[in-house]
């Protein structure tokens, strides 16, 4: 496996990582909201048991745990998701160096071999170009 297959799989790996922790995150969040709904409810109707001044307090208070649970769950899913981002970036930034690097060992290569024997590496990117524009000539006929 190459380095640029293997910075791949990471990338790969890191965004599935990635995204599993936000919708875990994401189902706590939603899970706490539910309780805290719920909460609210069997508050509501003990209220409305006891008498309608203490209900307008408890749905006001339930609403409040609502928000307030919504809230940190969508802040935590940002989080989570910036996490991400961040993540992916440094990990493309390091296939992006790797990528340099090959190119100049390439380039190397490619230099020394025209040193040894230039008339065959001209040869060789002659037939490259005409591969080349004979794919491209193919493609758009179809």
């Amino acid at each position: 496996m190459t380095d640029t297959d293997r910075t791949t799989n990471d990338v790969t790996t890191g965004v599935k990582n990635a995204t599993n922790r936000v919708t875990q995150t994401a189902q706590e969040r939603v899970e706490r909201a539910a309780d805290a709904t719920s909460s609210g409810a069997a508050d509501a109707s003990r209220a409305v048991k006891t008498g309608a001044d203490r209900l307008g307090d408890t749905t006001s208070r339930a609403a409040g745990q609502t928000a307030a649970a919504v809230s940190d769950g969508l802040n935590d899913v940002r989080d989570s998701v910036g996490e991400a981002a961040e993540t992916v970036a440094a990990q493309a930034s390091a296939a992006v160096a790797n990528a340099r690097e090959v190119a100049d060992e390439g380039v190397a290569y490619v230099k020394a071999r025209y040193r040894e024997n230039p008339g065959l590496v001209i040869a060789v990117g002659a037939a490259a170009i005409v591969a080349l524009g004979l794919l491209v000539k193919a493609v758009n006929r179809h």
